[in-house]
């Protein structure tokens, strides 16, 4: 009987050995992405333009690039030039690019209409190129960087349809929006996902006659590339959610905080806005854009204007974790 007891406890305990194990294979079909962000201060002179590069290191995809103004000195009509008008935060910095310059990197452009320094920060929002090593990884299966460009005759509000040349196909999402003035004057007032995820629509209010603008946008397939042998050939499935329910905070001074949160497991890739006012014009207009910061899981999106309204906001966040193997 002793003898017997021994053998089933020791049948027992290579059991409880096993069955972690099986549990920890099957968690290990799923493969976690690579999420994180890159940010730089920049303090740009007075009447100065300046153009800037920040980059996600490695060869990860560049998902988003942004832009924060914070300060730009305080108007002071004893200091200020006999022919200088006064300023805020909202229009002493001109922003005339941030677009996606590279597969890994964003490019901005940034011009001081003041005689006093401004303060910005600059953002990119990071994808690994790979899945996270495990016993082995899947490659991210993303588009070449697409451009339009559009040419505006005369002063006017503008908005680019969901479905123009830059736009991605049913089962990818729309990454690396951007946009860069290349003549004339025009300030965005909407860069915004669709709900299907894969088309992108951008809004500008061009202040100057024969403008000539660009727009920038790639894809993301759904689904990671294929690896052979592990154990057969396979891939993985991506998930992407669209959050439009925002927080308002008021910060003070006219600068409003609106925030979005993604779900739990998930970070927020790439933001989208709009604060257009139908009842304004180009040249008169109530909500101003400052920018957002990426806080990976959480977007904060910043406006210049009155009340805790002004705009609507939008935020895709992607899953931890890729889905199960799908076998071909």
């Amino acid at each position: 009987m002793t003898f017997h007891g021994r053998i089933a406890l020791l049948a027992l305990g290579a059991l409880a050995l096993v069955l972690p194990a099986s549990a920890s294979a099957e968690t290990a079909t799923k493969h976690h992405l690579e999420m994180y962000k890159a940010e730089q201060h920049i303090t740009l002179p007075e009447y100065d333009t300046n153009t800037y590069t920040l980059a996600c290191p490695g060869n990860d995809l560049a998902a988003d690039g942004m832009w924060r103004i914070d300060e730009v000195g305080p108007y002071n009509a004893q200091l200020a030039d006999d022919d200088e008008a006064p300023w805020t935060v909202a229009t002493g910095v001109s922003v005339i690019a941030a677009y996606p310059s590279a597969s890994d990197t964003y490019t901005f452009t940034f011009r001081n209409n003041t005689s006093s320094n401004a303060q910005l920060k600059i953002f990119v929002t990071c994808l690994g190129d790979k899945t996270a090593a495990d016993t082995h990884s899947h490659d991210m299966v993303a588009s070449p960087i697409a451009t339009q460009g559009y040419n505006y005759a005369v002063e006017d509000e503008y908005t680019t349809a969901p479905n123009d040349p830059v736009h991605c196909a049913s089962g990818q999402f729309f990454i690396s929006p951007g946009f860069k003035v290349n003549s004339g004057e025009a300030y965005l007032f909407a860069s915004k996902p669709e709900t299907n995820l894969y088309e992108w629509t951008y809004g500008f209010y061009v202040s100057k006659p024969a403008t000539s603008l660009n727009v920038y946008g790639r894809c993301l397939e759904n689904f990671t590339d294929y690896v052979n042998g592990f154990p057969k050939n396979h891939r993985h499935k991506i998930y992407g959610y669209l959050k439009t329910t925002a927080q308002h905070f008021d910060k003070g001074n006219g600068v409003w905080e609106h925030q979005i949160e993604c779900g739990e497991h998930q970070k927020g890739l790439v933001g989208g806005f709009d604060v257009f006012d139908p009842s304004f014009t180009w040249n008169s207009h109530s909500w101003y854009w400052l920018g957002m910061d990426p806080r990976i899981k959480t977007r904060a999106f910043r406006t210049m204007g009155t009340g805790s309204g002004g705009g609507s906001y939008y935020l895709v966040c992607f899953n931890d974790r890729t889905s199960r193997p799908f076998y071909s």
